[in-house]
């Protein structure tokens, strides 16, 4: 997986098709939405800034960690269950 939206861990998809999964759809469906999420000032229209570079992997990196053994038993904790 490549791109602008790949985590710190990527090296761990070949043993963790969840992970694997889950950060695929955030690098496929976030589009512009880690802009927004990250603008200071939204309520002055326009468009939000570009993330740096770092905000881009560390966002991905805590969208793959919720993937993980460890991830996916704090989503449960909060009443969360995979289908």
């Amino acid at each position: 997986m490549t791109g602008n939206y790949v985590g710190l861990r990527a090296h761990r998809f070949k043993d963790n098709p969840e992970e694997k999964r889950i950060a695929k759809a955030w690098q496929e469906k976030n589009g512009n939405l880690l802009a927004h999420i990250l603008d200071e000032r939204p309520d002055q229209g326009g468009s939000p800034p570009d993330p740096s570079k770092r905000d881009r992997v560390v966002a991905a990196t805590v969208i793959q960690w919720l993937g993980t053994p460890v991830g996916q038993n704090f989503l449960e904790d909060l009443g969360y269950k995979k289908k």
